[in-house]
């Protein structure tokens, strides 16, 4: 096998890995790390409607872009990860592993300043009839 075919074999095999990982934590009764996610759910810039009526999911006004996210700036995908955006994580270690670890920085930035604003979209496409 070519090395580009190990490279495209590596990266799906720690794609499935990366969706059983996240499949497996959700389907755990009692979270393992039950103080992370309590720091988690600590709301940072605006709070976060996970305990709202899904008519306020809607109809209030969506956070301003580039909020800073404390948590999400320290963990970086793995705020992700534990938030359930796994398809955000994939696209971030794709993107990191692709190219060598040199957007690696600008990965981590980005978790920390669109975090918000990626979980509220995902809460509200999760209610969503479509």
């Amino acid at each position: 096998m070519t090395s580009s075919g190990m490279i495209v074999v590596t990266v799906l095999l720690v794609g499935i890995g990366l969706a059983v990982l996240s499949r497996l934590i959700q389907t755990v009764s009692r979270p393992p790390f039950t103080w992370l996610r309590k720091l988690l759910d600590i709301p940072v810039g605006i709070a976060l409607p996970s305990r709202e009526p899904s008519d306020a999911l809607y109809y209030r006004q969506y956070p301003t872009r580039l909020s800073l996210n404390v948590p999400a700036l320290i963990l970086g995908p793995v705020w992700y990860l534990l938030a359930g955006l796994w398809v955000h994580v994939s696209i971030f270690f794709s993107l990191v592993f692709v190219s060598g670890g040199l957007l690696a920085p600008f990965v981590w930035v980005y978790c920390g300043f669109k975090a918000n604003e990626d979980l509220l979209e995902f809460r509200v496409s999760r209610r969503s009839v479509y």
